[in-house]
């Protein structure tokens, strides 16, 4: 018989033993806040941490190039530990780089970084985001899904070279010429004004220049370029500084204007993003001839922009009392101020209005509401003041029916209460325009004819802008951004909405040479004067007399003309404007 070498049994046992332990013991990591292989965007403003345990000693490195990358620690005992991963610069590239973190007993867990070409990493996470606004809301959503898209672009890149590059957005896209086109969607980044935000008011830089015509004085070998301006916002750094509707500019900053500088100037002068400063030379031109100069020295600030620029009510005359009323923007946060107008109008026994829009590019649509329900009055309580189509998608939600909006005049939500208070109920209203008139302006045109009132044009051919945008905001870090595409598309109440080519004036007249002289420019006259011959020309179509006081040889002109400019949309004020309040993300 054998013996048994107890001693030999009991390490075996041990042994065994011994092994089982090891095998339930915890190794690796254990609650990493990434997923194996995850991919994390980062940029200099936007860092990635990371936060896992460990069971025993670890190393965390920078595989695949990524020497760009910085980690906040390296290595570590064990237990729970975080740390960031940063990068060192910008770039002109778009790069990746994968991140290791291995303890001393496990394989590597892993997870990659990628940073975008420099100015653009904030802009692929907007870009996701208005891709999918415009999926969801654009007028046009059909082709514009069927797009390859670039999300690693500027976000302005992005945004309008999209809807640039589709063919079936033939009331967003329109031709200026020279095979150039022109787009009514916007996308905006706000200003950072203090983070000042109002929703009743929007602040924003100016100088208070309602508009320029840019004009060309002279032969066309040999001539002098001069901004005449159109008017002055009330309360801003124009009107502060005396600077009236009519003068005319011949110098800024000291220097002449050129066909080199006249675009930065045209531009900066009536949407300046920043408070920049600006001395303009007026030649004062009496009968042609040049009697003096004045200097007027502006800086742009942030203000809130009144679109009321002038109004009177006439003494009466020939049995008439006449309100007129010049409005520049449709801006909803200056809705009292302009109800106030309407108010005055209705207590003074105002029997005709004339309407000057005609430097109006458009803006919010109640805004529009409020004027045509008190220039309409009682009569259009419950009438439809507009009908909207949609895409085709959102169309399906209204059953293939466009869904309506009133007429405000029993209850506008904007301001609480009704607006009888406002009420002119006429028949008849009289209206200047110019090809900057557009939008939420030929919206208030249609909407009144749409009812059976008459409206008189008298000026040049509206802009053609039927369509309109519902705006969504998007925020970003700490930048918000309007993101203002195309859609919808708006009808009156007999359902007309194909006015794309623009209204056609009743009464053609260009306020730069209302009697079509070859080579001749007037003078812009002060609102509301006998002398300006767009508002003579309706006070003669009222009372059936001319109010003019001068002939037209003794007028002030110039021999030149009116140079042609792209009209000028100012973002957030040119458009037909509605809140996204159906959309969701």
């Amino acid at each position: 018989m054998k013996r048994i070498n107890y001693l030999t049994l009991f390490w075996l046992v041990m042994a065994i033993m011994m092994v089982s332990c090891n095998d339930d013991k915890e190794i690796g990591i254990a609650e990493q806040s990434w997923t194996e292989g995850e991919v994390f965007e980062i940029s200099t403003q936007q860092d990635v941490t990371v936060r896992f345990t460990a069971y025993s000693k670890w190393v965390a490195s920078v595989g695949n190039g990524g020497d760009w990358c910085k980690l906040s620690q390296t290595a570590g005992d064990k237990g729970s530990h975080s740390f960031i991963v940063s990068v060192t610069g910008e770039t002109t590239t778009e790069r990746t780089a994968t991140i290791n973190i291995q303890t001393e007993d496990s394989p590597a867990s892993s997870f990659q970084v990628i940073q975008r070409a420099g100015e653009y990493a904030e802009d692929a996470t907007i870009n996701r985001e208005v891709d999918k606004y415009l999926n969801n809301m654009y007028l046009w959503n059909d082709e514009y899904k069927s797009l390859t898209k670039n999300f690693n672009q500027g976000y302005e890149e992005f945004f309008y070279g999209n809807l640039m590059n589709m063919n079936t957005n033939t009331l967003d896209k329109k031709p200026t010429g020279n095979g150039r086109y022109n787009l009514f969607s916007y996308i905006q980044k706000l200003p950072n004004l203090n983070n000042t935000r109002a929703i009743e008011k929007e602040l924003e830089y100016s100088f208070g220049i309602t508009g320029i015509t840019p004009v060309s004085i002279g032969t066309q070998t040999n001539y002098t370029i001069y901004f005449c301006i159109q008017g002055v916002h009330p309360d801003s750094p124009a009107s502060e500084a005396g600077l009236k509707r009519g003068a005319m500019i011949s110098l800024v900053n000291g220097k002449k204007i050129t066909d080199s500088n006249i675009n930065e100037y045209y531009y900066n002068m009536q949407v300046p993003d920043a408070a920049i400063s600006y001395t303009l030379t007026e030649d004062v031109i009496e009968e042609g001839m040049i009697t003096s100069q004045k200097e007027y020295s502006l800086t742009a600030k942030a203000m809130y922009v009144n679109p009321v620029i002038f109004n009177q009510i006439s003494e009466e005359y020939e049995g008439h009392r006449i309100g007129y009323l010049v409005y520049s923007g449709f801006e909803a946060g200056f809705d009292k101020e302009l109800f106030d107008v309407f108010k005055e109008f209705k207590e003074k026994k105002v029997t005709d209005l004339i309407l000057d829009l005609r430097y109006n590019g458009g803006g919010h649509v109640i805004s529009a509401n409020l004027i045509a329900s008190c220039i309409a009055g009682s009569s259009c309580s419950d009438k439809v003041f507009a009908q909207y189509r949609y895409n085709t998608e959102r169309m399906k939600a209204y059953g293939n029916s466009r869904p309506e909006e009133k007429f405000s005049y029993s209850r506008y939500n904007n301001l609480g209460t009704s607006l009888a208070a406002g009420d002119l109920s006429l028949k008849h209203l009289y209206c200047l325009v110019g090809n900057g008139t557009a939008s939420a302006s030929e919206l208030v045109i249609n909407s009144l004819r749409g009812i059976g009132i008459e409206v008189t044009l008298i000026g040049e051919t509206t802009t053609g802008k039927n369509v309109g945008m519902e705006v969504m905001e998007i925020e970003i870090n700490k930048d918000t951004y309007h993101v203002a595409p195309i859609t919808f598309q708006s009808y009156n109440a007999q359902g007309f909405g194909d006015y794309e080519n623009g209204f056609t004036p009743d009464v053609a007249m260009k306020e730069t040479n209302p009697y079509n002289e070859q080579g001749i420019f007037y003078i812009l006259k002060e609102y509301g004067t006998s002398k300006e011959p767009l508002y003579a020309k309706a006070i003669e179509l009222i009372t059936g007399t001319n109010p003019m006081t001068t002939t037209r040889s003794a007028m002030n002109t110039l021999n030149g003309n009116a140079r042609k400019m792209p009209v000028l949309f100012r973002p957030g004020h040119s458009g037909m404007l509605k809140p996204a309040a159906n959309y969701e993300q």
